[in-house]
């Protein structure tokens, strides 16, 4: 049950924080970039899947049967398998977006005792524009694993 209650919550934080990139509100300070940036080459695989350039990725998962839009702004274009109990979310950059084209997927696997929030980014964008792109989704994704974290600690006392 409250790995239900978990995994619930997790996919309400996957749909409700699409658009937290460019609200003020979050902004926190920088973090270090991994050594391997977003690129094409760096992606092995996305979300499972056979990686690709992310225009390729774009086309690909805004067709895809399954999965629904669950959000759309003048920057992002956010898929889901369920909106109400996503496993898994995809979030791609439009043409408005500097970093476009860009394809993002985070997605709740779970690991032992444990769900963790898994991301891939594949930016094809400018250097810069995919660098803030990747930064601003680690933060999302690293406040979205402490929250799950938080809601799974709640249910274990």
């Amino acid at each position: 049950m409250t790995r239900t209650r978990s995994l619930s919550f997790a996919a309400f934080l996957l749909v409700t924080t699409s658009a937290w990139a460019d609200d003020a509100i979050v902004k926190l300070p920088a973090t270090p970039m991994p050594s391997a940036g977003p690129t094409t080459a760096a992606a092995t695989e996305f979300c499972g899947d056979a990686s690709g350039k992310a225009e390729d990725l774009i086309a690909r998962y805004s067709t895809k049967a399954g999965l629904l839009q669950v959000y759309t702004s003048e920057l992002y274009t956010a898929f889901s398998d369920d909106p109400k109990n996503a496993t898994v979310m995809y979030t791609f950059t439009t043409k408005n977006n500097p970093a476009y084209p860009a394809a993002v997927c985070r997605k709740v696997v779970h690991e032992g005792d444990a769900l963790t929030v898994q991301m891939k980014v594949v930016c094809d964008g400018k250097k810069e524009a995919c660098d803030k792109l990747q930064n601003d989704f680690n933060v999302m994704t690293a406040k979205m694993q402490a929250e799950v974290d938080q809601q799974i600690a709640a249910g274990k006392k």
